[in-house]
C-alpha cells in the first residue's frame, strides 16, 4: 500500500507557494540556465527603476509590480512566467547577493 500524506488546505497552499523558489527557467519557456535568468531579471529591474526604488518597494505597490511584469513579459516573450518567479527571483537576489 503507498503511503499517502493528507494535507490541510493552508499546508497546501503554504508547501505550493513555498515551493515555487525552486524552479527551472525551462518550465515557464525560458531558455536560460538560472543564473543567466536571474542576472537578466536583476539587470531589468536596475534598468527600469535605476537606484530609485528597491524591490522592496516595488512589491509595496502592486499595481506597478504588475506593470512591470507585464512590461518584462512582453519585452523577452516569457508569456508563461508567472508575476511571482519574477518578482522572487529579484527578492531573493537582493537576500543573497
Amino acid at each position: 500500500m503507498i503511503a499517502t500524506r493528507e494535507l490541510t488546505r493552508s499546508q497546501f497552499y503554504r508547501d505550493f507557494v513555498m515551493g515555487r523558489g525552486k524552479f527551472e527557467p525551462a518550465e515557464f519557456g525560458v531558455d536560460l540556465s538560472r543564473e543567466a535568468f536571474s542576472d537578466q531579471m536583476i539587470d531589468e529591474f536596475n534598468g527600469v527603476y535605476r537606484g530609485g526604488w528597491t524591490i522592496d518597494e516595488l512589491l509595496l505597490h502592486p499595481r506597478e509590480a504588475t506593470r512591470f511584469c507585464d512590461d518584462v513579459r512582453r519585452k523577452f516573450g516569457y508569456w508563461d512566467l508567472p508575476d511571482d518567479i519574477i518578482l522572487r527571483v529579484i527578492l531573493t537576489r537582493r537576500r543573497n547577493p
